[in-house]
């Protein structure tokens, strides 16, 4: 309102100077053509030549109108701009590839700047500005490609500057702000599980790997992937034992497992995983139940490694378990280390040295020399000593040969 009045004032006051003016010294202007000859005052004619050029630019612009030229002459100029565009952003592009950041970035933005559809041209800006390590200019040039629309496009770009400079953390939660909006995007999803595995994130892998898998991912690292990051989850799980309490922690395992679906559960490197955890936290019969009803039905070195290590209240039915197991697998050196170890747990001293130096036979792990120099040491057996040389021996193996004193 006052903005009005202040015009309105300024309009009275210059017309009042101009009324002034014009009575002070009206002055005259004479046109004259052969015999004709025209007088008026120099207020009037500057009046009449300035109405007279707007009603022939008013007459001009509707005979280019009704004759299409206004249409051809826009049509003429955007498709000069258009073409000055695509040399800019081919040079751009060139520049780019050949490592010239500085110069790709000027060309591309010019190309943006020209062009009707400037998405390509701006992200190109920004990945040469994200080479040169001008990280400022490459979110602006961002915020111009957002203005034109197609977040998604720009949000996977902004995502991608983040890694380039070496903000995962930033990139993972910009990735799952794009994944809450974009649940069904294939590509999301892909950048964030490789975020999330630079980040080890186990637990927010663990529960992208299904979605993108359901999507139709056919990534063959996926299952694998999938597998680790619940290895990882239940490993961190049981390392909070000695945090909380013990019972906590089991049940903490537990629902997890559970909740895990049945493709998962079936699988014997995770139930290996899950009863190792379960025998960390001293929940021994869970875990051997468990396990002598896996290895029943699908053979698994690292459940048989676990076995052996669960303290069981009934050692002599795990170890008359095991001993079926010998028949199917007598050339299993997991195998003979772990009825080694479930002998320990019987008191079965003979037995459970004979079966680590079967162990051993088969195959020289640093886990049956510790086991068997562990035991003869107990025994205050001499051999012992042979079997500590014998395992540095085996251990110093690769070392180079050099002199010695």
């Amino acid at each position: 309102m006052k903005r009005r009045f202040f015009l309105l004032l300024l309009l009275v006051v210059a017309g009042g100077l101009l009324g002034l003016m014009v009575l002070r010294d009206p002055g005259y202007v004479l046109i004259s053509w052969q015999q004709t000859s025209i007088e008026m005052g120099l207020w009037l004619g500057g009046l009449l030549w300035l109405l007279s050029l707007v009603a022939a630019v008013t007459v001009i612009d509707l005979l280019f109108k009704l004759l299409g030229f206004s249409d051809w002459w826009a049509r003429f100029m955007n498709g000069r701009r258009q073409r000055r565009s695509q040399q800019a952003f081919e040079e751009g592009i060139t520049r780019l590839e050949r490592g010239d950041w500085q110069r790709a970035e000027r060309q591309l933005f010019n190309a943006a700047r020209l062009s009707s559809h400037p998405l390509p041209a701006y992200l190109a800006a920004t990945r040469a500005a994200a080479q040169g390590q001008m990280w400022e200019r490459a979110e602006k040039y961002l915020v111009l490609a957002e203005e034109r629309g197609n977040r998604l496009v720009v949000g996977l770009a902004r995502a991608r500057l983040l890694l380039v400079a070496g903000r995962w953390e930033q990139a993972a939660v910009l990735l799952a702000h794009l994944h809450d909006r974009h649940p069904g995007e294939d590509a999301v999803r892909r950048l964030r599980v490789e975020v999330l595995m630079r980040l080890q994130r186990w637990a927010d892998l663990a529960d992208v790997l299904p979605q993108l898998q359901k999507a139709g991912g056919d990534d063959s690292q996926f299952p694998q992937l999938e597998k680790r990051a619940n290895r990882e989850v239940l490993a961190w799980i049981g390392q909070t034992v000695g945090r909380a309490d013990k019972a906590y922690t089991i049940r903490r395992l537990q629902a997890y497992w559970q909740a895990l679906p049945t493709r998962l559960r079936g699988d014997e490197e995770l139930q290996a995983a899950y009863a190792g955890e379960l025998v960390r936290c001293g929940a021994d019969d869970e875990a051997e139940a468990l396990l002598a009803a896996t290895l029943e039905k699908q053979w698994s070195n690292a459940g048989v490694e676990v076995y052996g290590r669960a303290r069981s209240l009934r050692p002599d039915q795990a170890l008359a378990r095991a001993e079926t197991w010998r028949d199917a697998h007598p050339s299993n050196p997991v195998l003979m280390l772990t009825l080694g170890r479930l002998c320990l747990q019987n008191r079965r001293w003979l037995d459970a040295r004979a079966y680590f130096e079967a162990a051993l036979a088969l195959r020289k792990s640093p886990e049956a020399y510790a086991e068997l120099i562990r035991l003869l040491s107990q025994m205050d057996d001499r051999a012992a000593q042979r079997y500590v040389v014998e395992s540095l021996g085996h251990m110093s193996a690769r070392l180079p040969d050099l002199p010695l004193p």
